[in-house]
């Protein structure tokens, strides 16, 4: 189903504006910081790089995304719907001022910004609520619903943490806090909203794809319970007597979510002779497979974690290196073999240089490996570090593919009408 000028376009040029353009770089430059000994990162870009990758990139392109998934489960037709709207404008009004914010050292920018950002997550929520009012949807809708409003909760408690501190006369709030804020937008709110996608939209990528109905409606529950038990650590601090090994339990727990919902719906099924995602040709395939492998060794990195932080061991460099996992491995590969088979089917023509594909996921499955690497620096093997860094850069190059494809179809449609 197709429009004039797909409605997901703006939303995903926006995003793909935050990550090229700032939250990708800003990673390379801290990754460079720390194992190649480059120009320290000031904390202030440190604290922007998670945000703008959370509610930047991913955060921006549910909205946009969600309007044509919405149409496909209640059959209804795509529109441009007004709310959407505002929506993008309040997200992206938000991002712009935080890194105004940001660049020119004014903390009240940053927390005027986290009000825009919630507010834009709330009324992605009520429509979300509005939109999905068919019966058979309650689990989507209720997942979705709650997942808006952990978007939404993050940027409100960030707002208020920033406001405490300007008023105290500081620069920065607790950076536990803000490390709360990262946790409930990654967990609650991205992987969330994910996790109640494939709920409705399973069949498009797994044969069979069938989640059980109790898992369905326990989903929200249970992931929520993880999502504020690994927020509460982090507020706490970070030492293994306090905070560090409840923070690692609630993202194990939210990331044994992502399992259950994957394995009842039947992604370990395999068909003779068929590939894993229906209608995928073999590109499109092999990143839903880098997609499935990075969840499951997060879940077993996450589960090392919570062991090691609970017998006081330093488990900083291995929750970071899980969060990658999750970040890069399992979403990122997820969203781009998705744009991928996307924008042709909304933009209605095919890829302009499909074998840009090829080179994402290549991009990708390397830069998840040397990101990884990270472990291997932490234990002497310094070998391994410039690998680190230069998994940021080939992150970048994925996304690029990704925005190539989209740019040339809009400039060649611009083109015809002229």
């Amino acid at each position: 189903m197709t429009t004039e000028r797909p409605v997901y376009r703006p939303f995903a040029l926006a995003a793909f504006v935050a990550t090229l353009g700032a939250g990708t770089p800003i990673g390379i430059w801290l990754a460079s910081w720390l194992y190649l000994g480059t120009h320290a990162v000031p904390i202030d870009w440190m604290l922007l790089h998670p945000h703008l990758q959370i509610f930047g990139f991913f955060a921006v392109l549910i909205p946009g995304v969600a309007q044509h998934l919405f149409a496909q489960f209640t059959g209804r037709a795509v529109r441009h719907e007004p709310v959407t709207g505002w929506i993008l404008g309040l997200v992206v009004s938000g991002l712009v001022l935080r890194v105004l914010g940001t660049c020119l050292f004014r903390p009240r920018f940053i927390a005027i910004a986290s009000c825009l950002e919630a507010a834009g997550f709330f009324l992605l929520g009520l429509w979300v609520w509005r939109s999905l009012d068919p019966p058979s949807l309650a689990p989507e809708r209720r997942q979705l619903a709650v997942s808006a409003g952990w978007l939404t909760l993050a940027c409100l408690v960030e707002a208020v943490l920033r406001w405490r501190a300007s008023r105290a006369g500081l620069t920065l709030p607790d950076l536990g806090g803000l490390r709360a804020v990262h946790a409930m937008g990654l967990f609650g709110g991205v992987i969330g909203w994910v996790l109640g996608v494939l709920l409705s939209a399973g069949p498009t990528f797994v044969p069979r794809w069938r989640t059980h109905l109790g898992t369905a409606r326990a989903l929200p529950w249970v992931l929520s319970l993880g999502v504020s038990i690994a927020a509460a650590g982090e507020a706490v601090g970070w030492t293994p007597a306090a905070g560090v090994v409840p923070a690692r339990l609630g993202e194990l727990i939210a990331l044994a979510c992502v399992g259950a919902v994957l394995v009842s719906g039947g992604v370990a099924r395999r068909q003779r002779g068929a590939l894993p995602m229906v209608g995928q040709s073999a590109a499109e395939a092999r990143f839903f497979n880098l997609s499935m492998f990075s969840a499951g060794f997060a879940v077993i990195g996450s589960a090392v974690a919570v062991a090691s932080a609970w017998s006081g061991a330093d488990v900083h460099q291995l929750t970071d290196a899980v969060r990658h996992l999750v970040t890069v491995g399992f979403l990122t590969s997820t969203v781009v073999a998705i744009l991928f088979r996307l924008i042709p089917a909304l933009e209605g023509t095919p890829l302009p240089w499909p074998r840009l594909r090829a080179l994402a996921f290549w991009a990708l499955l390397i830069g998840v490996l040397l990101r990884s690497a990270e472990l291997f620096v932490g234990h002497g093997w310094n070998g391994r570090a410039p690998g680190v860094p230069l998994s940021g850069l080939l992150v970048w190059l994925a996304f690029a593919c990704v925005a190539t494809n989209l740019l040339r179809i809009i400039a060649a449609r611009r083109s015809s009408v002229r």
